[in-house]
């Protein structure tokens, strides 16, 4: 069953040329409203879905290069978006507990980078943004390949 903020977001207009769509994967409310405090004067949207089961429901009709997710959810969503797209959703990790294990294990599972919660707005930036000309310099590969890319 998909929740509210999911039914929600697929009525909303197309995206305004410019901005850059993050999808957040969390059941936490307050988490969720710093990333929009966060994020909230900058040509980042974000959209919200509660489950990493959710996640590719909403993908297909509403791509989104970055995926931000909470830690107990991040193995499922990997799973469920590693070959979602060409390229994939960069992953990103949000979790309290953001230590080295975790962001090896993260890497080494196909996911792009680890966050600390609380959210500091520097760190978010920073990851999200290189998340971004990651996946766009992957986009703008496959884009002029003469064949497709694996």
């Amino acid at each position: 069953m998909l929740s509210a903020d999911l039914v929600r977001t697929h009525s909303v207009l197309p995206e305004a040329p410019g901005t850059v769509t993050v999808l957040v994967i969390t059941s936490d409310n307050a988490a969720y409203r710093r990333l929009e405090s966060i994020f909230g004067h900058s040509k980042w949207h974000l959209h919200r879905v509660r489950q990493a089961s959710e996640a590719p429901f909403f993908l297909e009709d509403h791509p989104a290069p970055i995926v931000i997710t909470e830690d107990c959810a991040w193995r499922e969503a990997l799973a469920r978006l590693s070959h979602f797209g060409d390229p994939a959703p960069r992953v990103i990790v949000a979790s309290r507990l953001a230590d080295d294990p975790l962001w090896q294990e993260v890497l080494e599972q196909g996911g792009y980078n680890v966050i600390r919660t609380p959210f500091d707005p520097s760190e978010v930036y920073w990851v999200v943004s290189n998340a971004w000309r990651d996946w766009k310099a992957a986009s703008d590969r496959n884009a002029h390949a003469p064949y497709p890319v694996a």
